[in-house]
């Protein structure tokens, strides 16, 4: 035996614990499984485990059950559930999106903004919506994207961070945002039933927004559907529509699950977010503006 994984398959098997890359390799080469010569062995399993994981997906025998532990997907129960890993730029890129005919954009927003659009039956954007991958998808704006937009808000202040450049979209690198959120990935929108009704869950709106966010499940925030984003102020932007929801909060408790890819988190009022609006991307600005022209005059000044 001498391939990692099934090194790591072995030796979880038999110690029925999550172990660490580092464990897995120190107990593979003492067991005399693991035969390497290289300078860094523990960095190639966490590189292999990791690898097989992103594409085999829930065919791998590997799961992740905690930040830098790794399990046997086969233990993975209520009790036990898979941990969600920051996502990787070269990973996504390789993505299945979703998307639809730009010449189609004017039948659900007027223009750029936040627009509170109401379909009677959402199906009507679904029917117009294709996979595409996502590297092919950018190149071609004869298409647009469908983005999930989450605004996380406790009582009148917003959750907001910066953008470092472990994200893939390097204009936006060093940049605040008070959006979370990504692609809609194909094989979600597959489940996805009403996009304007997010309290029935069709397409797990929860795993989206826990990939950035995380909450006890105690106190959950509320997911509320907001609108329909789109600007037109770059090129790029006008790719992409986002689908925008209310994420409101039940107390400020929290955990960032991308660490290192969003920094300084904090809650900030309106009128600090607009107090240095030019470190604020576009869209977040966009979001501004509509909160405030629609904001509770409960808000208004604090």
């Amino acid at each position: 035996m001498g391939h990692f994984t099934d090194v790591a398959f072995k030796i979880l098997s038999e110690e029925k614990t999550p172990l660490s890359a580092t464990h897995l390799t120190d107990l593979g080469r003492k067991r005399g499984y693991l035969r390497t010569s290289g300078k860094t062995p523990a960095q190639t399993m966490k590189s292999k485990l990791s690898t097989d994981i992103l594409k085999r997906k829930s065919g791998s025998r590997f799961m992740r059950t905690a930040e830098g532990k790794f399990g046997l997907r086969e233990w993975k129960s209520d009790s036990n559930p898979e941990y969600v890993a920051s996502r990787f730029s070269k990973g996504l890129m390789r993505e299945d999106v979703v998307v639809f005919p730009a010449s189609s954009l004017c039948k659900y927003v007027p223009g750029p903004g936040l627009h509170p659009v109401t379909l009677e039956n959402s199906q009507a954007l679904l029917a117009e919506c294709t996979p595409m991958l996502r590297e092919n998808a950018e190149q071609d704006f004869g298409v647009i994207q469908l983005i999930s937009v989450f605004v996380l808000r406790f009582g009148c202040r917003y959750l907001t961070y910066k953008r470092t450049k472990r994200l893939p979209e390097s204009r936006l690198h060093g940049y605040y945002s008070m959006i979370f959120g990504g692609h809609i990935r194909h094989r979600e929108a597959l489940q996805l039933f009403n996009i304007f009704r997010p309290e029935l869950e069709g397409w797990g709106l929860r795993r989206e927004l826990d990939e950035e966010v995380r909450f006890n499940k105690s106190a959950y925030p509320t997911i509320r559907y907001k609108g329909l984003l789109y600007d037109s102020s770059q090129p790029v932007s006008t790719q992409h529509l986002g689908i925008a929801y209310d994420v409101l909060l039940r107390n400020g408790d929290y955990k960032i699950g991308e660490r290192g890819f969003l920094m300084n988190p904090s809650f900030e009022t309106l009128e600090q977010i607009e107090a240095r609006s030019s470190e604020f991307e576009n869209w977040s600005l966009l979001v501004a503006q509509y909160e405030r022209a629609h904001i509770s005059t409960a808000c208004s000044g604090e």
